[in-house]
């Protein structure tokens, strides 16, 4: 199942539909490969990221939070992160199951 990963929208952008473009383009293309599920996983701690998923058609995966604690390359540089971490999944197959707005 393809994952998103590594969605950031600058502060001062939030709230203008960037997520949801970026959510929606990538959930097109996992269609077009022929998947019917995608996922994503977002801190436990970033309500707004959280609730935009949820509002797009993201549910809970049935799994765990996973706590991750590593050194990661990210946007050009290393990164301590240390990090617990919900998954949520959404079905695409259906073309009724994209936004239509």
């Amino acid at each position: 199942m393809p994952e998103i990963g590594d969605v950031f929208v600058l502060t001062e952008l939030r709230g203008e539909g960037i997520g949801t473009t970026l959510s929606d383009a990538a959930e097109q293309m996992a269609r077009t490969r022929g998947h019917s599920r995608i996922s994503i996983s977002a801190s436990i701690d970033n309500t707004g990221a959280l609730r935009l998923y949820r509002r797009l058609g993201y549910r809970d995966a049935d799994l765990p939070p996973k706590r991750v604690q590593a050194t990661i390359a990210l946007r050009g540089g290393l990164m301590e992160v240390d990090d617990t971490l919900l998954y949520l999944v959404k079905d695409i197959g259906d073309e009724r199951d994209r936004r239509l707005d």
